[in-house]
């Protein structure tokens, strides 16, 4: 039996991406036909439960003569497991193939396995500015190499092909789109009405909110929602914003514009939460809000289809393809159009109970079993 080797060294830290790698662990649980086995890091017990076969390792860090060579390895597409320990090779050796939900060459790239990978988006062509000389360096690099020696690759939407074909010059065939339904856990989801006041006092939650769970990265677009957020507070003095995600890049300019706007009473930064409390807080929220510039698909705004959450998202990238009619959609540069979206939420229940059930339809076909289909396409080679 052929072993698939699903590589989810990811964490809370890195967005998205963590919830992605759930849910395509999600859907292959239950398939019988490959053996899966999950990487982890040696802290993670996440799947510890899940029934399958879970190796942990702590990925070893590299120092700055390694990263040299490991950088020369990918521009010439050197395929050789050049320092990786005994452990390292045994731990891996025994894989057919690996599945790589993120944009990493390890440890595939360097063991000259077979492998597919998902490409979330290129922004860094779009927006230089939001990552340094190295960071785009190195995005270059890994882009590039992945997509030239990768068996097959996954992205979300049209939009994010285009990309890869223009930017890497891979032939469109080797790439598959496949949408990624949100975690298991939310869709279908039972709430318990007690825990609602719990949550509520645990995080100190006002009666009426919006709600925003995205890392403070710069192409989050945190200060234009706070600047949007501003005028709101005009016309609705009631309302509270509450972030959640780590405290990226972004995170002392989004700090520094709260208190130059004279928010820090209506603007609250959570941080991580626990993720079992994540759905109640989309659940007594007035919308989720996505301001984004940039977003191939978002996962968020699945979970608030599947919740029965009104969804205000930009117009950016592929969101008004996911979005459709189940919600509305601003232009993420605009202050005045983003919080006239909001405002329209705010002061019309009637639309807001619309476009809710309107996403709770768009999201009725979604289910693991279909995805899991997709997903062992990838696989035959």
């Amino acid at each position: 039996m052929k072993k698939i080797g699903v590589l989810a060294f990811g964490d809370k830290g890195d967005g998205g991406v963590y919830q992605y790698t759930q849910s395509i662990i999600d859907a292959l649980k239950e398939e019988n036909t490959k053996k899966y086995i999950i990487f982890v890091n040696n802290d993670d017990s996440r799947f510890d439960d899940y029934g399958l076969e879970v190796r942990k390792i702590d990925k070893p860090k590299s120092n700055v003569i390694e990263k040299i060579i490991r950088a020369f390895q990918h521009s010439v597409c050197l395929r050789k497991p050049y320092f990786f320990t005994k452990n390292e090779l045994d731990i891996f050796g025994d894989i057919d193939m690996f599945l790589s939900p993120a944009i990493s060459a390890y440890p595939h790239f360097y063991m000259n396995k077979p492998f597919v990978f998902t490409l979330h988006d290129m922004q860094e062509r779009y927006y230089p500015e939001f990552f340094s000389r190295y960071e785009r360096v190195i995005r270059w690099l890994n882009n590039r190499t992945l997509a030239k020696s990768a068996t097959k690759i996954i992205c979300e939407s049209i939009f994010v092909k285009y990309d890869i074909v223009k930017f890497t010059g891979v032939n469109q065939d080797k790439i598959s789109i496949i949408k990624s339904p949100p975690p298991e856990e939310f869709l279908n989801y039972t709430f318990e009405d007690a825990q609602f006041e719990k949550v509520r006092i645990k995080y100190n939650l006002p009666n009426k909110y919006i709600f925003y769970p995205a890392q403070c990265w710069f192409h989050k677009n945190h200060i234009r929602l706070v600047e949007a957020f501003e005028l709101i507070t005009k016309e609705n003095d009631d309302i509270y914003l509450i972030l959640t995600g780590s405290q990226q890049n972004n995170y002392n300019y989004l700090v520094k514009r709260i208190d130059e706007l004279g928010l820090d009473e209506k603007v609250k930064h959570l941080g991580y939460i626990d993720y079992e409390d994540l759905p109640y807080l989309y659940k007594m929220s007035q919308m989720l809000v996505m301001p984004t510039f940039f977003e191939s698909v978002s996962i968020p705004i699945y979970e608030a289809f599947s919740l029965e959450v009104p969804v205000c998202s930009s117009n950016v990238v592929a969101l008004p393809e996911q979005v459709g009619d189940a919600g509305l959609i601003f232009n993420p540069n605009d202050i005045n159009d983003m919080s006239e979206k909001i405002l329209m939420y705010l002061n019309d229940e009637n639309l807001r109970k619309e476009k809710s059930q309107k996403g709770v339809e768009r999201v009725a076909n979604f289910n693991h079993e279909e995805y899991r289909k997709k997903l062992l396409e990838v696989f035959v080679v």
